[in-house]
């Protein structure tokens, strides 16, 4: 049998593989791009969280700390506060600091009420919060992030 070779079609096997390879690379060039850009944005959603995990972490710190305290907390408010409390994440280590502690409406030596800042670093955002004495128990009447 005669192989016959057509003088006007060599090469062309080599130009489909060259176009089906600069294709792919395209596709995946695409795909990295996008990976990339999701990780990065990954970061600062973490740190983000972080933040609002440790504004979140001050209210009951607060409250523990207060159980604490001795005489009628109404009337010693922003005179002796916590000292800040300190989480260590593997990225950052974040400063949790309560201030602005204030009696809130019906405050007693028996049902205290106090409205409180929290605040944290890394992070321009605040909690604002209220906790008071119902039935023998603290508890957060609210909070709200700023």
């Amino acid at each position: 049998m005669l192989l016959i070779r057509r003088q006007g079609e060599r090469g062309q096997a080599l130009i489909l593989v060259l176009v089906f390879v600069a294709a792919f690379l395209l596709l995946t060039w695409a795909a990295l791009s996008l990976a990339s850009g999701a990780f990065l944005s990954l970061g600062s959603v973490q740190a983000d969280s972080r933040s609002t995990y440790a504004l979140d972490a001050g209210v009951p710190w607060f409250i523990e700390w207060i159980k604490g305290e001795n005489g009628n907390v109404c009337a010693n408010l922003n005179s002796d506060v916590p000292t800040p409390l300190t989480l260590n994440y593997p990225a950052s280590t974040i400063t949790v600091t309560v201030s602005n502690v204030t009696a809130g409406a019906g405050c007693t030596r028996a049902n205290p009420v106090l409205d409180f800042t929290v605040s944290a670093t890394g992070t321009a955002r605040t909690l604002r919060a209220e906790a008071a004495v119902t039935a023998g128990s603290w508890v957060i009447d609210w909070e709200q992030f700023q």
